[in-house]
């Protein structure tokens, strides 16, 4: 009998070890998802479009540098158009929904997140605290950080733990849900394309920033063979990023480029050579509000950059 209950005491614990395992292992069969906070409900009152938060937060005075604290309980929705899946995005997140200034990066302090937000995936965010602003007039979402050399704020990375409490994974990722910007060189009215010098204009360029856009029948100024993107003798004076620019965009008051991690997997690749199709997130900046502002775009891989298709 001491053996018999043994052996049965024994079988319990595999069945409850198992039930447990089944618990833990419903994400495969797209239950739930094993990132974020899935007790998250929407809130359509405190549901807010992107554009609804950038009119709401952002300062009119020209400041390059700002955070306004959101209100608590505020959420917003859209599709994640760029992580770090090759490494070039580094510590952020962009999303855009259907609004008329759609795309906002979100600042994270966190690696792998490609991994758990792929291109594509529907998010559901609870901003309410964070705070919005501008990093050298860049727009972005995060934690407020005081920059004591400077007197100035900013919003910053996003705790990790802070981060996985935020955000709830809706159904499964579809980039077709994406809708990408283009900007061209001969564009096609007919097709809601604008002209790459469009984005000279403020106006255009802020509105677009932190959106997906491709940029169509560019070239680069430095497609010469020999240089390549991010090397890190040339970055380590630049925060560890490089810019190269596009021929006739090249110059001061005239920029539009892509800048390029020195940590990304395609650093070392060549400056790509002749007439190409680029498509990455968009970002506008500037280091104080008497200049003009440098348009750049982030590559989430290095096969954002196609032969072009323009004719």
């Amino acid at each position: 009998m001491k053996y018999l209950k043994l052996a049965l005491l024994a079988l319990v614990a595999v069945f409850a070890t198992t039930s447990c395992m089944d618990d833990d292992w419903k994400d495969p069969n797209s239950q739930t998802s094993p990132y974020g906070n899935n007790s998250i409900q929407e809130d359509k009152g405190k549901l807010k479009t992107i554009a609804e938060l950038k009119d709401k937060y952002e300062k009119q005075d020209g400041s390059v540098n700002y955070a306004v604290r959101i209100d608590d309980g505020t959420q917003i929705k859209g599709v994640v158009t760029g992580n770090d899946v090759e490494g070039n995005i580094y510590s952020q997140i962009s999303i855009q929904d259907d609004s008329d200034k759609p795309g906002i990066i979100i600042s994270v302090a966190q690696g792998g997140l490609s991994g758990q937000l792929q291109i594509g995936q529907e998010v559901l965010i609870n901003v309410g605290g964070l705070y919005y602003g501008t990093y050298r007039s860049q727009p972005q979402l995060g934690v407020a950080y005081h920059d004591s050399s400077k007197d100035q704020n900013y919003p910053s990375r996003i705790s990790r733990a802070d981060w996985q409490n935020r955000f709830k994974v809706i159904g499964k990722p579809d980039a077709s849900k994406i809708k990408v910007q283009v900007f061209s060189t001969n564009p096609d009215a007919s097709k809601g394309e604008l002209n790459v010098a469009d984005l000279l204009d403020a106006d255009v360029a802020y509105k677009y920033a932190g959106c997906l856009v491709t940029l169509k029948g560019v070239e680069f100024a430095m497609g010469d063979g020999k240089t390549t993107l991010a090397p890190e003798d040339e970055g380590k004076t630049l925060g560890y990023g490089v810019t190269r620019y596009f021929k006739g965009y090249d110059k001061t008051n005239k920029q539009i480029g892509i800048r390029t991690s020195c940590y990304a997997d395609f650093a070392a690749n060549l400056v790509p050579q002749g007439v190409v199709d680029v498509t990455g997130v968009l970002s506008c900046y500037k280091s104080s509000a008497k200049y003009n502002h440098t348009v750049q775009l982030a590559l989430r891989r290095f096969s954002d950059i196609k032969a072009s298709e323009s004719k």
